[in-house]
C-alpha cells in the first residue's frame, strides 16, 4: 500500500470519527419524545428523597434521573435539577442509583448515565434525556406541561 493511500485512509478515519463525535455531542442532553404510554411506579423503583421513600409525583412535572456510582455528569445534573426544583414548586427531581438495579436498566432501556425521564403528574413517561441535560431543554420540557 502506498504512503499516499495510507495517509488518505488515516485522514478519512479521523474525519469520520470527528463527524460521529460532533453528531453524538449535539444529540446528547436533548429530549426525545416517548409515545409508548409507559408509566413509572415509584414503589417499584424505590424512589427516595432526603432519605425518605417517595410515593407522590409532582403536580406538574417530575424529572426522574437514573445515575450510577461512577458517573461523571450525574452529580452536576442532580444539582441543576435540584436548583430547578427549588425555584419551581411544581417541579420534582428524583434520583435513582441503578448501579445495582439492572432490572431498572433493562426495563427503562438505560444506555448511559445520567438518563432522565420526564414524567407527567400521573407518572407517564413523556420524554427522555440521554446524558447531561441542557438547561434550555429542561425549561422547554417544563413549558410543554403548560398546554
Amino acid at each position: 500500500m502506498s504512503p499516499e493511500l495510507k495517509l488518505g485512509l488515516l485522514i478519512g478515519l479521523v474525519a469520520l470519527a470527528a463527524i460521529v463525535g460532533v453528531v453524538w455531542k449535539l444529540r446528547t442532553g436533548t429530549a426525545k419524545r416517548v409515545d409508548d404510554g409507559e408509566y413509572v411506579d415509584l414503589a417499584e423503583i424505590s424512589a427516595v428523597k432526603n432519605g425518605k421513600p417517595v410515593n407522590a409525583l409532582s403536580t406538574k412535572v417530575t424529572f426522574l434521573q437514573f445515575s450510577t456510582d461512577f458517573c461523571t455528569f450525574c452529580g452536576p445534573t442532580a444539582k441543576m435539577l435540584e436548583a430547578l426544583e427549588r425555584t419551581d414548586p411544581s417541579v420534582t427531581h428524583l434520583e435513582v442509583n441503578v448501579t445495582d438495579r439492572l432490572d431498572l436498566v433493562k426495563k427503562y432501556n438505560i444506555l448511559q448515565t445520567p438518563t432522565t425521564l420526564v414524567l407527567d403528574q400521573k407518572g407517564k413517561i413523556m420524554s427522555r434525556i440521554g446524558g447531561a441535560p441542557k438547561a434550555h431543554t429542561l425549561i422547554t420540557e417544563i413549558g410543554n406541561f403548560d398546554i
